[in-house]
């Protein structure tokens, strides 16, 4: 009877962690699994800084923008000129003075940029006034040889005329004399990039007369 008592004793403690819900810990976890999140490794990268300033002196002012905007600088611009013009247009404008202006725009470094307009000279110094070319002398010369000459002045266009008002221009004027200039010569010649040099001819064989648009045979 005492043995019986034993057994059943025996059969309920063994049983009793299966009944209530107990069990080994290692067998739980394999079947819950592991509630933790993954650990990552690795560092978050950081926005690269700018390594050095991009040499922008003699880029168009919207390339200039553009490239220092990718090497991690803002930009401002003003006129190198004594002129003090603003650059609406930034296709319109020519980079030929470069200095840092501090951190702005959010923690950004800033290049200034001193510009004129495309076609124009750079001054000496920042600010200060424009070397604009005189106009050569080109009288006496060949219209094909007066153009070669005015070349370096950049002016938009070049155009001939008849020094005498009886004479028309031929479809070719290359060997016609210039008898007549405009602008005169050793007049300063401003902004020549939207100018016009006028220049009036007279045919090869004939002298130039006194005054333009006189008659070559009354």
């Amino acid at each position: 009877m005492v043995v019986g008592v034993l057994v059943v004793l025996l059969v309920v403690v063994w049983g009793a962690p299966r009944l209530f819900g107990g069990g080994s810990p290692k067998k739980e976890e394999a079947v819950r699994g592991d509630a933790r999140p993954p650990r990552v490794t690795g560092t978050v990268s950081a926005t690269p800084g700018p390594t050095g300033p991009p040499s922008l002196v003699g880029k168009g002012l919207r390339e200039a923008q553009g490239g220092a905007s990718a090497a991690g600088y803002a930009v401002v611009s003003h006129d190198a000129s004594d002129r003090d013009d603003r650059q609406w247009d930034a296709d319109g404008w020519t980079v030929c003075f470069q200095a840092s202006a501090g951190r702005r725009d959010g923690g950004r470094p800033v290049l200034d940029l001193g510009v004129v307009r495309v076609g124009a000279p750079c001054p000496a110094v920042d600010g200060g006034k424009i070397p604009w070319p005189a106009m050569p002398a080109v009288t006496g010369m060949a219209f094909a040889r007066a153009g070669q000459a005015l070349a370096p002045v950049g002016f938009r266009k070049v155009v001939p005329e008849s020094a005498y008002s009886d004479v028309a221009l031929p479809g070719v004027a290359d060997p016609w004399k210039v008898c007549f200039q405009d602008p005169e010569p050793g007049e300063t010649v401003e902004d020549p990039q939207f100018g016009t040099a006028y220049l009036k001819l007279a045919p090869p064989d004939a002298p130039c007369p006194e005054r333009p648009y006189a008659t070559l045979r009354p």
